[in-house]
């Protein structure tokens, strides 16, 4: 079962208990010379195991994440990405479900982002961190779209898999990116309702673009990206070490041509 730690951390009780023991760990290191000294190594060996180890204590402070500029994918993954925003010239128009530390990332990396987030009030924090980010090559647009809890004993139109999702309809959150139109170079899937998110954007890629599903260890997600390959899409499975995760994850790209493999 090399699913289950991972599973498990996604999972009640034991993720609970993980975060909070997580969370008084960084309020603990707080303005110590250890934490500086921590992230000065940090900033100078970004990709070491001391580094990632670092961001195990970042998993409920995006500041610290938009300080060492990761999204939260596997390596493997952020890599690809970066390189492919890089050959777009950092001009690429990107659509992404689910805000955070990744929105500040791509920000950085793009010239066009419109950004889906179901939580006013963490839309509100996301919003406070570009305004205090310099550096950003745009202004994200975060749309915070209406998710209507749906009557006792009825179906939402488009539902979510997460525990605190349910009774709730997605269904406006999936469509803002028909909403906002158009094809994009890049879109990231790494917010609620992910498989229908990820079939409502595959028309809206670019034919060179590329389409980033996170978390896809996940048994749910497994037969949306089976999806996508029978209607013709390649797909890049990474797995390993991801920032803020104690153990390894998968992340998937999706593209119309095959990935070169990697030398």
């Amino acid at each position: 079962m090399p699913d289950a730690p991972r599973e498990l951390l996604d999972s009640g009780p034991l993720r609970s208990a993980y975060l909070s023991a997580v969370t008084a760990a960084r309020k603990g290191l707080d303005g110590t010379a250890l934490l500086r000294g921590w992230d000065d190594r940090t900033a100078r060996r970004p990709r070491s195991r001391l580094a990632h180890l670092r961001t195990l204590l970042a998993v409920h402070n995006a500041e610290d994440l938009v300080t060492f500029d990761l999204p939260w994918w596997t390596y493997q993954a952020i890599d690809h990405v970066s390189g492919f925003l890089a050959g777009r010239g950092y001009s690429a128009r990107v659509f992404e479900y689910g805000s955070g530390a990744s929105t500040l990332w791509l920000a950085r990396r793009c010239t066009s982002l419109d950004a889906v987030e179901h939580h006013a009030e963490w839309a509100a924090r996301v919003r406070e961190l570009v305004d205090a980010t310099p550096g950003l090559r745009c202004t994200p647009t975060l749309h915070v779209p209406e998710v209507p809890a749906v009557a006792p004993g009825t179906a939402p139109r488009v539902g979510s898999g997460a525990p605190s999702g349910r009774g709730l309809d997605f269904g406006a959150y999936v469509d803002v990116v028909h909403d906002v139109g158009g094809v994009f170079d890049l879109v990231t899937v790494d917010g609620r309702a992910r498989e229908a998110s990820l079939l409502a954007s595959l028309d809206h890629v670019a034919p060179d673009g590329l389409l980033l599903l996170d978390d896809a260890q996940r048994p749910r997600y497994r037969e949306v990206v089976r999806e996508a390959e029978r209607r013709g899409w390649y797909a890049l499975r990474t797995r390993g070490a991801t920032p803020c995760q104690p153990v390894p994850r998968e992340t998937v790209l999706l593209s119309r041509h095959p990935f070169r493999a990697s030398r």
